[in-house]
This record gives structure tokens, sequence and C-alpha cells, in this order.
């Protein structure tokens, strides 16, 4: 899902969407400390006026941020994911959505960092609790014994993998390690 290059707005004036999109790529790239009005206008070739025609301030396009962040991140994957029938399988899929390369996880990770700022952390425990009440669903539907504690193991572990992501990338399993992580994941998250 690509945050920046494509404007919704006429090719003299941005929309909304497009100012959003720099500030969640700003995010992802160096957390919310990133979006700086002045600077999302340059790279977008724009003005300042542009920005303010769309928004108060930049607490205000921080908050939009953070919603199409959780609309696009989470509730958007969850909406997709809940059509697959088989949990065990729609479990698969969410781990798998862990591991791929798309701004969301950056986003997540750097976020994370930022949670003692009010409007952050808030978002960051909403969106917490729509991810952890998904998975509970998903464990619930397995029957799997001491669901919720498994469910919160599964959910803890994708929190601190964002964290590894931003603080040691590199021990991240990536191609060829992803899949057998995945696997041994399930089975010892499924009892199996």
């Amino acid at each position: 899902m690509a945050l920046t290059g494509k404007r919704t707005g006429t090719a003299d004036r941005l929309g909304a969407a497009d100012w959003t999109g720099a500030a969640l790529a700003a995010i992802a790239e160096k957390g919310t400390a990133n979006v700086s009005v002045e600077r999302l206008a340059r790279e977008l070739g724009a003005t300042k006026g542009s920005f303010y025609w769309h928004f108060k301030d930049r607490p205000a396009l921080i908050d939009a941020a953070l919603q199409r962040w959780e609309r696009d991140f989470t509730d958007r994957i969850i909406e997709r994911l809940s059509d697959v029938a088989d949990p065990r399988e729609r479990f698969r899929m969410l781990l798998e959505s862990a591991f791929e390369d798309h701004p969301g996880v950056l986003i997540d990770a750097n976020l994370l960092a930022a949670a003692e700022d009010p409007p952050v952390g808030a978002a960051l425990e909403r969106v917490a609790r729509k991810r952890l009440a998904f998975v509970d669903k998903i464990f619930a539907e397995l029957d799997a014994d001491g669901g919720s504690d498994r469910a919160m193991l599964a959910f803890s572990a994708y929190v601190g993998l964002a964290q590894l992501r931003r603080t040691a990338p590199n021990l991240v399993p990536t191609g060829r390690r992803t899949k057998p992580y995945i696997d041994h994941a399930i089975a010892w998250l499924l009892g199996d």
C-alpha cells in the first residue's frame, strides 16, 4: 500500500490524503518527530498554505495520519482476513502479513517508540485492542486451551517483532527464514 506518489487532488492542489500519506511515510522512516509541515511541503512540491487548507495544525495532521494508519493497517487487514473461513489459515495469513515488507510494520515500530505522546498512545491502545480481539477470536474458533493467554502471547510476539524491526532489523527473520519461523510460531502458539 503506497503512502505517497499518487495525488488525490488536482495537479495544482493536493488533497488531505496526500498529506496524511506523506506524514505516514515520514513516520515509517523516522517516527512522529520526522513529521514537519515544512519538510512535507517541500517533498510534495507544495506550499504550507496547501497544508493549512486541509489541516488546522501539525497535531491535526498527526491525528489524521493515525486514523489512516488504523484504517489501512488494522481495520482493512482484519476485514480481508475475516473472509478466510479456516481459523488456522487465517492465523497463518495474519502472521505472514507481519513479515511482509509494507510501511505499516515500520509505522507500528516507530509509533511504539512515541507511545508516551497522548494521541499516539491512545491510537496504539485502540489498535492493540482491535488486533488482540481479532487474534483472540481466532484462538476461540480453534478452541485452543488458554486461548486468550495464547492470543496475548501471539500479539506480544508481534509487538516484540516490531521493536526488533526498529532496533535490530538484521535479527528479524527474512526470506527463506520466514516460513520456518512462522511454522514454529504456529506450532508453539497452537500447541501442535
